[in-house]
């Protein structure tokens, strides 16, 4: 298996290659370009990774330094002598002025003359390549090490002269906030209807004069002219029982009583008429003697007899309690019944109860007085509450508190806790009232600080630090104390996470 090294590749990229190759055998192609392996401790760390990796591992390059460095190794080395042999060949016809088909001739005699000259004296030859793989090596040396130089030069300019600790300041923080129920965008408010109606027994009685009371009076006149009592006049009690007249009946004047032609007195006119209740019911039995006036006429009433006759039935009506006890029934099931509805809208948000408010529109019931054995009522009723997803909720209370916390400081999201959430109704809406405690932290911004004391003396390090109310503890890890490096760059600050 061929694996070809790309000049920018680190050693480790190229072990990582040759351990994870599927294939025991393993040819290295290396460009001139590549420094990792340029270096006689890298090859031997890839030697032995070969080895423990328990690859056959062998190098194709034209490099002679890795050539050497491989073979100091016991890494086998497919030769790309003859390949770098004709591009030195073709720089240097270019050197003499020649031209394409005067460098191709050029090229192929300097080669045959490279193969006898191998040929005859094979040995010479890998000397005198050897040699001069040396020579260009030391000239690499050097090349590496004034880059070496520059970039120790580059890293003295842009490393850290001196570390400083900085740990942020921590401030229990305690709120309390109020936010509109309704403006919340993981509240919801849900309406549901339903329609009810309850029944209950009737408990109202009522007695109804089912026949009439009749009897008979006795009209008396004391006038000198008899009266004609009409059919329908009414005779009463003293307690207002009435009775009206079943016939017409003409009551006779007084008369002179004579005794041998002799007056003796007089005698008032008389009749008799039968009278019926006018309300039915037990009401109209009235006693002898109770019967004494008549609406309308100037006579005398008398029942020497009692009226009889009248009979009552007992009525079971609706009654004012009954009523308002189904009404009640309705109000206390339909609230069950609107929150069930609610709850089964909940999809993974919470209720609040407290928020639930409900009417009822009532569309028929019983009436009281009314004759039945069963009292009902009906209505339409509607109900309302918040669901909340506590999830955004908590965001949302989390952004309002945040906003409350003091310049140059934060809120550390892991220490939020809500000590007491509660609903307080206001005059036309809900109001969500939280309580919440949290600890807040120092923000503190590295190049910012680093800005600020580059170059302080040990006074002036202490005013910057008293002048940022965000900084716990800082001190000086590495470098001077007396005085800082005056470049920013040279300053790193490291923030040292508290501990709670």
């Amino acid at each position: 298996m061929t694996i070809y090294v790309d000049p920018m590749d680190e050693l480790t990229t190229i072990v990582h290659r040759i351990r994870t190759a599927p294939d025991p055998e393993i040819v290295l192609v290396v460009p001139p370009g590549n420094w990792a392996l340029r270096n006689a401790i890298n090859l031997k760390l890839l030697a032995k990774y070969a080895q423990d990796s328990q690859k056959q591992l062998a190098i194709k390059t034209s490099d002679p330094l890795v050539i050497m460095y491989a073979e100091a190794n016991q890494i086998a080395v497919i030769g790309n002598g003859a390949e770098a042999e004709q591009e030195n060949c073709g720089e240097a016809a270019a050197d003499a002025g020649l031209d394409e088909a005067e460098t191709g001739s050029f090229v192929e005699e300097a080669a045959a003359a490279k193969d006898d000259d191998d040929k005859s004296s094979g040995y010479r030859g890998r000397e005198n390549r050897r040699g001069s793989s040396k020579k260009a090596g030391y000239e690499r040396l050097f090349v590496v090490l004034l880059v070496l130089a520059a970039m120790l030069g580059l890293a003295y300019y842009h490393l850290p002269k001196a570390i400083i600790v900085v740990s942020p300041k921590l401030i229990d923080f305690s709120e309390t906030i109020e936010l509109p129920l309704a403006q919340l965008e993981g509240a919801e408010l849900v309406a549901v209807q339903t329609t009810l109606t309850r029944r209950t027994p009737a408990t109202g009685r009522k007695t109804v004069g089912i026949t009439a009371a009749r009897g008979v009076v006795t009209l008396i006149n004391q006038s000198q002219s008899e009266v004609l009592v009409k059919k329908g006049s009414i005779v009463e009690t003293g307690n207002g029982v009435k009775f009206q007249t079943a016939s017409d009946v003409v009551v006779p004047a007084v008369q002179t009583q004579y005794f041998m032609d002799i007056p003796t007195g007089l005698i008032a006119g008389k009749a008799e008429v039968e009278i019926i209740a006018v309300e039915p019911g037990i009401r109209g039995n009235v006693a002898a003697g109770r019967i004494n006036s008549i609406q309308g006429y100037n006579l005398e009433v008398r029942n020497l007899e009692p009226t009889t006759g009248g009979e009552d039935v007992v009525l079971q009506v609706a009654a004012e309690e009954d009523l308002e006890r189904a009404k009640a029934m309705v109000s206390r099931d339909s609230a069950q019944e609107l929150l069930e509805s609610i709850k089964a809208r909940l999809d993974g948000r919470v209720l609040l109860e407290d928020t639930f408010q409900s009417e009822i529109q009532w569309v028929n019931m019983s009436q009281a007085g009314e004759e039945t054995s069963e009292v009902f009522a009906s209505a339409v009723c509607l109900g309302k509450a918040f669901l909340i997803d506590t999830e955004r909720i908590g965001e949302e209370v989390a952004r309002a508190l945040a906003a409350k916390v003091p310049e140059g400081f934060a809120i550390d999201p892991g220490t939020v806790e809500l000590v007491e959430v509660r609903l307080a109704a206001g005059e036309s809406e809900f109001r969500l009232r939280v309580q919440a405690q949290a600890v807040i932290k120092g923000i503190i911004n590295p190049s910012e600080l680093a800005d600020q004391l580059a170059g302080k003396d040990a006074a002036e390090f202490q005013e910057v630090v008293a002048a940022n109310p965000a900084i716990a503890r800082i001190h000086i890890e590495n470098g001077a104390a007396d005085k800082l490096p005056a470049l920013p760059r040279w300053l790193k600050v490291k923030i040292e996470e508290p501990v709670y």
